[in-house]
């Protein structure tokens, strides 16, 4: 005899809450949910308290700039494309350092995946990569020449 799972996923604003189980315990959970939404909320209170004290640190490290925000996607040129565009890809960029804000973003790619459309997007002429002895392979968009 097999249990069936039943998932529920609620997203308020930017929090978002996974309940998971028999339908049952899930559904009865629901009766509590104002008391679990209020404790989610107050922990989510408490970390971004956490993040924004942490952010009025100095930075020791100039690539840990704040990651940029991007439309949710489910085409993975359309996030590298959308996160190189932003200010904060002008800096040349890791594949570990895009991986990082796309999941940020709530864009998941596995590395291969993402690999594969870099040099699909460098072949392509959007993307531009060279090696730097320290990082590894940089990336960036592809500027056009100007005369």
């Amino acid at each position: 005899m097999s249990r069936s799972l039943f998932h529920l996923k609620i997203r308020i604003g930017e929090m978002e809450v996974e309940l998971g189980g028999d339908k049952a315990e899930v559904l009865s959970t629901l009766d509590e949910l104002p008391n679990i939404v209020e404790k989610v909320s107050a922990s989510f209170q408490g970390e971004a308290t956490a993040h924004k004290q942490r952010q009025k640190r100095p930075q020791e490290n100039p690539e840990s700039e704040a990651l940029p925000q991007i439309p949710r996607t489910t085409q993975c040129s359309e996030a590298v494309t959308a996160l190189l565009s932003e200010n904060w890809g002008k800096t040349p960029r890791t594949i570990s350092e895009l991986r990082e804000a796309m999941e940020a973003n709530a864009v998941f790619f596995p590395k291969t995946t993402l690999s594969g459309v870099l040099v699909w997007l460098i072949k392509k002429g959007t993307v531009r990569r060279w090696k730097d002895k320290k990082r590894g392979y940089l990336y960036t968009m592809n500027q056009p020449e100007t005369e």
